[in-house]
C-alpha cells in the first residue's frame, strides 16, 4: 500500500515536471514575413532607442539597433523587400534576429546596411495578437557623396 502511494506521488511529480519543462521551452516565434501596412495592436510595448530618429542617414555600413521592452517580450527585426512589398525577418548566419528579452528589458543588435535606402521594422510583443511595431529608415550614403560634402565644408571654412 505504501509502495503504491509512493509510485503515485512520483508519477505526479514527473508529470508536473514534464509539463513545466514543456511550457518553459515552448517559445513564441514571430512570423517570418509581415505586410508593409502592419500596425501595432498595442502601443508602448517597445520603445526604439537606436537609431534615435525614424528617418536618418549614415556613412557607416553597420547599424546598431536597440530598444526597450518588458521582460519576457519577444523582439524581432525585419528588413523591407521592395520586390515583395513585405518586411522579412532578418537572418544572420542562419540565426534569425529575434530574442526573448530578459531582466535588463533591453534589446540590442546590429545589421549590415545596403547601399541607398534601407527600411526596417522592429516588432516587440507577447504573441500574434499583442505587439508593437516601429518602422524606421536608414539611408547609407556612399563615399563619393561624403567626399563631396567634405569638399564643400572645407571650401566654406578655408
Amino acid at each position: 500500500m505504501v509502495l503504491k502511494k509512493y509510485i503515485t506521488k512520483i508519477c505526479v511529480v514527473l508529470l508536473l515536471l514534464v509539463m513545466t519543462v514543456g511550457l518553459a521551452t515552448s517559445v513564441y516565434a514571430a512570423p517570418d514575413v509581415l505586410p508593409a501596412d502592419i500596425e501595432s495592436t498595442e502601443e508602448g510595448l517597445l520603445t526604439l532607442k537606436a537609431p534615435e530618429q525614424l528617418i536618418t542617414s549614415t556613412n557607416n555600413k553597420k547599424l546598431p539597433i536597440s530598444a526597450t521592452v518588458p521582460e519576457g517580450a519577444q523582439v524581432t527585426v525585419y528588413r523591407f523587400d521592395p520586390t515583395t512589398g513585405n518586411y522579412h525577418k532578418i537572418v544572420v548566419d542562419d540565426v534569425p534576429m529575434e530574442t526573448t528579452v530578459g531582466a535588463t528589458m533591453l534589446y540590442a543588435g546590429q545589421v549590415d546596411l545596403n547601399e541607398g535606402n534601407n527600411k526596417f521594422l522592429i516588432r516587440g510583443g507577447w504573441d500574434d495578437s499583442v505587439y508593437t511595431v516601429v518602422k524606421f529608415e536608414v539611408n547609407l550614403l556612399n563615399i563619393s557623396f561624403m567626399d563631396r560634402i567634405k569638399g564643400v565644408i572645407s571650401a566654406i571654412f578655408n
